[in-house]
């Protein structure tokens, strides 16, 4: 289809003005992005359409050729900045970033985005490093990322050798270190990373600290210990959250804390009294929130209380020939994960050493409600056959997927206009404990879930772990064929043909 000279010019001018009036609403009023970048957006594309007909209306105004082929070349370059100009101005005001390292090591994890987004207040942060030195730059495209995500993220790089006022002013002792200051608080980070940084935001933009509780006194897995049974990673990773982490002996107390966001028991060995039992039925009466890690094999006599809520804790072991860390030791992948906020979004693998199901019983179907979000592929097995030598029966074994986790709760009823307390009660069960222990918690996923788990239950949904990034390094293996043909096309082909190309345009342009 063909433009008149007359209406190209028309949408030429058009293509002017659009461009100016984006330039001015920009210069007035900075915050009308979506207005700006529209006006932008419709001036580029007059102006390109101008651009690839100006040649035609030329040609009917112009008869002289020397005057031709000056006005189209002009017109060419005028236009072609014009387009170039508009172009870099978008280009500056969306960035678009693409992260090619391959483990997403330059781009922030979904929960610091979602924890940045959620920033009310300003948050200033300053990064002391020596001049020259490589992890300033690193720490300035990591405040960077901060900063496009929300514009309350302030930052500064500071040479304590250049203003040691300032260093001094702050502590500064030494270098690479990161202060952050939110609401008047601040927090020091000595050595930087998403982690870090993400959690002291989170620490200093909570105005209560909620406190968890870990049982202790039936053989559960201690909080103050550092060996590989112990709970100290992940009492330690809560309190990087901004939590209170704190041991609780129900005998010592009447009952459980009022100010227990959270009671968790951590895999018990032994017997749980009955008068301990009632203390932990009445937190759950009254709305209570709880976590049990309990295992196979485990003497607690905890399925009496549990079983009060509609908990089935069968006397099983989980076994899956096809995990690569030994058939009693099943393997969760992302696909394992069933739809819920727990497990949102969460792409890690876990594994669980010795583990048991975990069910619901139907009888409490009409006040309670089971959500299970953790089961295990469909190679695995639940035996009861619970011999020194694991081994798999078909026909007395139950056949996987196993549910070996889930969220018990109260139904929410459409006739209740208030939510009452007791109805608030919520039990996270899994049947295995030593996927939170220092010795397995690091490892893949599972460090992560124990975190989800207990942020959900606290009503803390948006504060979730947050794992470093490793970078990746990812050799590209050729075959001999392969590197032949790159050889042949960049070193011979590419330029010849180029060559020749040039050789034929130079020759016609001689008969022109």
């Amino acid at each position: 289809m063909e433009i008149s000279r007359k209406t190209a010019i028309i949408i030429g001018m058009i293509g002017v003005l659009l461009g100016i009036a984006g330039l001015v609403v920009y210069i007035v009023k900075p915050d009308w992005v979506i207005a700006y970048t529209t006006l932008e957006v419709l001036a580029a594309i007059h102006l390109i359409v101008f651009f690839m007909t100006h040649f035609e209306v030329l040609k009917e105004v112009s008869h002289q050729r020397s005057t031709q082929l000056g006005a189209n070349s002009i017109l060419m370059v005028v236009i072609f900045v014009a387009i170039l100009g508009i172009i870099n101005f978008m280009i500056s005001e969306h960035e678009i970033r693409v992260d090619f390292s391959g483990s997403d090591a330059f781009t922030l994890s979904p929960q610091t985005t979602q924890v940045l987004k959620g920033l009310k207040e300003e948050v200033k942060i300053s990064g002391f490093f020596a001049e020259g030195d490589g992890r300033a730059a690193a720490a300035k495209d990591l405040f960077d990322n901060y900063r496009r995500t929300n514009t309350k993220i302030k930052y500064e790089i500071i040479d304590p050798d250049k203003k040691p006022a300032i260093a001094k002013q702050y502590g500064i002792s030494e270098y690479n270190t990161v202060i952050v200051e939110v609401k008047g608080q601040s927090a020091k980070i000595p050595d930087l990373s998403e982690q870090e940084l993400t959690s002291a935001i989170i620490r200093l933009g909570r105005s209560s600290k909620k406190q968890f509780y870990f049982i202790e006194g039936h053989g559960e897995h201690a909080i103050d210990n550092t060996e590989r049974a112990g709970f100290s990673y992940v009492k330690a990773s809560l309190e990087k959250q901004g939590f209170g982490v704190k041991n609780l002996i129900l005998l010592s107390a009447p009952k459980v804390p009022e100010d227990a966001a959270v009671v968790i028991i951590g895999g018990p060995e032994n017997q749980y009294p009955e008068e301990e039992q009632a203390i932990l039925n009445d937190y759950l009466t009254g709305g209570g929130k709880l976590f049990v890690l309990i295992d196979p094999l485990s003497k607690s006599n905890l399925e009496t209380l549990l079983s009060k809520w509609g908990v089935i804790l069968e006397k099983d072991i989980i076994v899956d020939p096809s995990s690569g860390l030994g058939p009693a030791t099943p393997v969760i992948a992302p696909n394992g994960y069933l739809t819920h906020e727990i497990t949102n979004k969460f792409d890690q693998i876990t594994f669980y050493s010795l583990s048991r199901s975990v069910g619901f019983d139907g009888a409490y179907g009409e006040k309670l409600r089971f959500d299970s979000f953790l089961q295990t592929g469909e190679n695995s097995w639940a035996t009861k056959r619970l011999a020194n030598e694991i081994s798999i029966d078909p026909n007395q074994d139950q056949k996987g997927p196993i549910v070996i986790g889930g969220l018990f709760s109260h139904k929410k009823r459409g006739d209740e206009k208030e939510e009452s307390a007791a109805s608030k009660m919520q039990m996270v069960v899994v049947g295995d404990s030593d996927f939170a222990t220092n010795g397995l918690a690091q490892s893949a996923g599972n460090g992560d879930l124990f975190q989800n788990i207990v942020s959900f239950l606290a009503q803390e949904k948006d504060l979730i772990s947050i794992r470093p990034k490793a970078s990746q390094i990812e050799a590209l293996l050729l075959s001999k064929t392969q590197q032949q043909m790159i050889f042949y096309f960049s070193v011979l082909i590419l330029p010849i043909g180029i060559l020749i190309f040039g050789l034929i345009v130079s020759r016609r342009r001689r008969w022109l």
